[in-house]
């Protein structure tokens, strides 16, 4: 009688030593596996160590000038595409006005509205013509 009860108690024991050493190692290959490898780049402590290219173009703003021939008197405003106007002037009929606008760089197009009409001008160039009628 007391060799059968050592012999269950010793199975269940082996049982439950195998689930402990089972779960010890997914545990520990769970540790090891969820390591990221992280690309982190050196950060330079000065502006000599910083490395940029030859051609690279520091500056944040464009300048631009916008010459408007209208053929009517009235209000033009100058504004990105969010409605923020840049500027607005008023245009005497048959007169040329030259408006001088500095903008971000990332800036690729602004609208005018005149007279009721709205266009999209595309900055293609620092000297640009708009002919309103």
């Amino acid at each position: 009688m007391f060799g059968t009860d050592f012999a269950i108690i010793t199975t269940s024991t082996r049982k439950t030593m195998k689930r402990i050493l089972l779960i010890m190692i997914v545990a520990t290959m769970a540790m090891t596996a969820c390591r990221k490898d992280r690309f982190e780049p050196k950060t330079p402590e000065s502006m000599e160590q910083l490395q940029v290219p030859a051609n690279f173009d520091w500056k944040t703003t464009k300048d631009y000038q916008i010459t408007f021939n209208p053929s009517q008197s009235g209000l033009v405003q100058v504004t990105n595409s969010q409605n923020v106007s840049y500027q607005r002037a008023f245009l005497t009929a048959q007169q040329s006005y030259v408006m001088k606008l500095t903008l971000p760089t990332f800036e690729k197009s602004v609208k005018v509205s005149f007279a009721g009409k709205e266009t999209v001008l595309n900055l293609s160039g620092a000297n640009l013509t708009v002919n309103l009628n």
